[in-house]
């Protein structure tokens, strides 16, 4: 109840994004999660991060960072998609990021993604429209870019209810439970507990098999 109101306290605070920037750019993080971002990838290596809703850019540039420090080989990359890219985030500069400009389910959008890839799995981030048939479609076309063993992170799933923005309608939450009603190869991660929040509390997906 005590991280739940916390929670609902961090979301509702005027404060809560709109001074935080990561190297100057925008980003909309929890700390705690960003930090569990690091652990994952610091663990799994990925051989690239691809992530739908770019918004400013902090959390790509962030994810190329990681790389970097990580000394990633040179053709690890950051693939970001977004449907329209803001001013802000056509402004990135690093060598691994690739952005790519178009509804995230599209197919044309789709192949543009894959064409970017160096391999054909990786670490991937859904982070765009949060309505529960985007974020469901998405899953469908994007879990197949998650090698066994890695993960799969579906951003947000603390709204409409659980606990925050309880009007905001079905969403990343109730996406993500059809998801693995008929995915048995993906499970949930419970490692963000340690931390007690998580906007993304019931997206942390490992695939098992």
């Amino acid at each position: 109840a005590v991280a739940n109101a916390f929670h609902i306290m961090w979301y509702q605070s005027k404060e809560r994004s709109a001074d935080r920037t990561y190297f100057g750019y925008p980003i909309d993080q929890n700390p705690a999660d960003t930090w569990l971002y690091q652990e994952i990838l610091v663990a799994e290596r990925p051989a690239f991060v691809l992530q739908t809703g770019v918004k400013d850019g902090g959390s790509i540039l962030y994810f190329a960072h990681l790389l970097d420090l990580m000394k990633a080989p040179p053709e690890a990359v950051v693939v970001g998609v977004d449907l329209i890219l803001t001013p802000t985030a056509k402004t990135l500069d690093h060598p691994r990021i690739r952005l790519v400009e178009g509804s995230s389910t599209d197919s044309a959008t789709v192949a543009a993604v894959e064409r970017l890839l160096p391999a054909p799995q990786g670490f991937v981030s859904l982070d765009s429209a949060h309505e529960r048939d985007h974020v469901l479609r998405e899953l469908d076309l994007y879990h197949r870019f998650c090698a066994v063993g890695r993960h799969l992170v579906v951003e947000d799933t603390d709204v409409n209810g659980h606990p925050v923005y309880r009007n905001h309608g079905p969403g990343p939450y109730e996406a993500v439970r059809e998801f693995l009603a008929r995915h048995p190869e993906f499970e949930q991660d419970d490692a963000w507990k340690r931390d007690l929040v998580s906007c993304h509390h019931a997206g942390w997906l490992r695939r098992v098999g």
